[in-house]
C-alpha cells in the first residue's frame, strides 16, 4: 500500500543581509523573476539558513543528498510569515540558493528579496533590527527512514527521541517531493515556530496520523451473487 506524503516543517535561522561585492550579480538574478526590471533600491536581500543535515529538535535529519535536491528547488517558491498559505500573500521571493558548509554540518542558504514596498516596511525593519531571526521551511517528502530499523517510520515500533540501547532515535527524510514555501516565524530564542495551516502539522500529530492510516484495517464486503433461478 502508498503512503501519502508527509507535509512538514524544518526550522532554521535568518543568516542577515548578504554581503556583495562589486561582481555580485543580484540584479540580474532577481529580475529573473520580475515582470519588471528592478533596480538595487526597490529590495532588500536576505539569506537564510532554511534547513541542515543535523538532528534536529524534532529528532529528524535531511541526509545530504537530500539538501541538494532542495537547494535546487528553492529558487522562486515564495517566503511567508507563519507558513500562512491561506491568510496572506508571499513577502518576498526566493531567486538563488547555495549549499553551505562547515565542518560536518551541511545546510541550505537561499537568497531572498522583499520589495520595499509600505506594506514590507516593519518586516524588513524587524528582520534588519535582529526581532524576526527564525526561519522554517515547508515541504514534503516521500518517506520517513528510522534510524534504528532503517524502515519506515510509520510501519515500525520506534519512537524518535527515544533510546535504544546505546542509539537515541530518529528519522531520517527521504526522497523530498516539493518545496512549499519557507518563512519568518517570529519565535524567539527557543527555536519553536507558529504553524497556521493544516497541511503542517507537529511530528507527534504528524506521525501518529499517519500510523494510524497506515493500521485502518482493511474493509471486506461480502460478494453477492444475483441468480435468475
Amino acid at each position: 500500500m502508498e503512503m501519502e506524503p508527509f507535509v512538514f516543517e524544518h526550522m532554521g535561522f535568518l543568516v542577515g543581509t548578504r554581503a556583495r561585492d562589486a561582481e555580485d550579480d543580484v540584479v540580474e538574478e532577481v529580475n529573473r523573476f520580475a515582470l519588471r526590471p528592478l533596480a538595487e533600491p526597490e529590495f532588500a536581500v536576505f539569506t537564510l539558513d532554511l534547513c541542515h543535515n543535523q538532528v534536529d529538535r524534532h529528532f529528524s535529519r535531511f541526509p545530504d543528498e537530500e539538501l541538494a535536491k532542495i537547494d535546487e528547488m528553492v529558487p522562486g517558491r515564495p517566503l511567508m510569515e507563519r507558513h500562512d498559505l491561506r491568510g496572506s500573500l508571499p513577502r518576498g521571493t526566493f531567486f538563488r540558493s547555495r549549499l553551505h558548509r562547515a565542518d560536518d554540518r551541511v545546510s541550505v542558504r537561499p537568497d531572498v528579496y522583499v520589495l520595499r514596498t509600505r506594506e514590507n516596511e516593519d518586516f524588513i525593519v524587524n528582520i534588519e533590527g535582529g526581532v524576526y531571526r527564525e526561519t522554517s521551511i515547508g515541504f514534503s517528502f516521500r518517506t520517513p527512514e528510522c534510524s534504528v530499523c532503517k524502515r519506515d517510520l510509520r510501519t515500525c515500533d520506534h519512537i524518535p527521541g527515544r533510546s535504544y540501547g546505546d542509539e537515541t532515535c530518529h528519522f531520517v527524510m527521504r526522497d523530498v517531493l516539493e518545496v512549499i514555501e519557507g518563512s519568518v516565524v517570529p519565535s524567539g530564542s527557543q527555536g519553536t515556530g507558529f504553524v497556521a495551516q493544516e497541511r503542517t502539522l507537529p511530528l507527534g500529530r504528524a506521525l501518529e496520523n499517519a500510523r494510524r492510516s497506515h493500521h485502518r484495517p482493511i474493509e471486506l464486503r461480502p460478494r453477492i451473487v444475483l441468480s435468475d433461478e
